[in-house]
């Protein structure tokens, strides 16, 4: 990843994710709990990641004006499934949607990562059951990062 807020947030999230064990002490069940504040968070990732590399495209490749519009309109997504990553793409250039899509399809399981923390969180935030645990946040969060630095490549080699 090359945004330096991006970075600061996933070193964070993975500071958290490293002290759960102790945290914890062993207590299963408060590990469980301790799953669901770490997917939520990994869910607040996703989120500032498809606004923060769009908006350090677009603040080296146009004006004021779009900037300003542009980071508005990505602020404003929330819960991005895997269909709003290759959504948003394809906002910006109709061939970067379909190179998202593309390798979703050639790495499936990059597509459930990012798809299972927006589930997850989900299911927490309404007070569903859910069996998401730690170990499988760091294992999607892991997954996750691998699409951002995907998306950062694209726009890379558009500037």
């Amino acid at each position: 990843m090359q945004n330096v807020e991006l970075i600061k947030q996933y070193k964070k999230l993975v500071q958290l994710i490293d002290d759960t064990d102790t945290s914890t002490d062993g207590d299963l069940e408060l590990q469980g709990h301790w799953g669901k504040y770490l997917c939520v968070l990994a869910s607040g990732f996703l989120e500032n990641a498809i606004s923060a590399v769009y908006s350090d495209f677009v603040s080296q490749a146009a004006s004021a004006h779009v900037i300003q519009y542009t980071q508005k309109n990505l602020d404003k997504i929330q819960n991005p499934k895997s269909d709003k990553f290759i959504a948003v793409a394809s906002q910006f250039k109709k061939s970067w949607g379909t190179e998202l899509k593309n390798h979703f399809d050639e790495h499936p399981e990059n597509k459930q990562a990012i798809d299972s923390i927006i589930t997850n969180r989900h299911l927490v935030a309404h007070g569903k059951t859910t069996s998401i645990s730690v170990h499988r946040v760091r294992d999607y969060l892991e997954k996750s990062v691998k699409i951002i630095e995907f998306i950062e490549g694209q726009c890379a080699n558009q500037i």
